[in-house]
């Protein structure tokens, strides 16, 4: 879908892009789609932060991941922009082209290098405390999974090459099966009509 709510007499405008696709964590491609998710959308640096709100200035906040749950297969990709109503079609315009660009191109070997350590490095630093040793501890005991099951995973992201992230993300991800849905004053902005 790609809908229009016109909410008038709003300052702020907010632009959603979701698509879902079947994936559990313990799929193959899982490490390969966290990888993906924090290069295209999770950082200031990534695909759609760097576009919407660092080159184009379009945003403060842009963002999108995927989410792929520890339980059930109901994985998804989703997007938020906050903006200004009037440009709300350059906001749809240049998510949809990074996002093309993603599936078509691929992510680059620089950009994967940097995405691998920023990952294991954050997963690391995660773990540093008793309170999140204590979080991990029970929510592994919860899903019966060895405390190894993070060293495994982050064995795979290591491993990982841009080529079975491309694949991955090509495989889970279709530019034409997302939908979209815009809320802002456009009418009052003379876009979107």
């Amino acid at each position: 879908i790609n809908q229009k709510i016109e909410t008038p007499d709003k300052a702020n405008a907010a632009f959603l892009a979701g698509e879902r696709f079947q994936m559990s964590q313990t799929d193959p491609d899982y490490p390969a789609m966290v990888v993906a998710s924090y290069m295209f959308g999770e950082p200031i640096t990534s695909r759609v932060s760097n576009r919407i709100r660092n080159q184009e200035g379009l945003s403060y906040g842009a963002n999108a991941r995927m989410t792929i749950p520890t339980e059930g297969d109901s994985a998804q990709l989703s997007a938020t922009v906050s903006l200004n109503p009037a440009v709300g079609p350059k906001v749809e315009s240049c998510f949809m082209e990074e996002l093309q660009k993603a599936y078509k191109d691929g992510f680059t070997a620089a950009e994967v290098a940097e995405a691998k350590k920023a990952i294991l490095d954050a997963r690391m630093i995660g773990r540093s405390t008793d309170a999140a040793m204590l979080s991990l501890i029970a929510s592994h005991e919860q899903l019966d999974r060895p405390l190894s099951w993070d060293a495994d995973v982050e064995a795979k992201i290591a491993a990982l090459t841009p080529a079975q992230i491309n694949a991955a993300f090509r495989k889970h991800i279709d530019p034409a099966g997302v939908s979209i849905v815009k809320a802002g004053d456009f009418a009052a902005a003379k876009v979107f009509q």
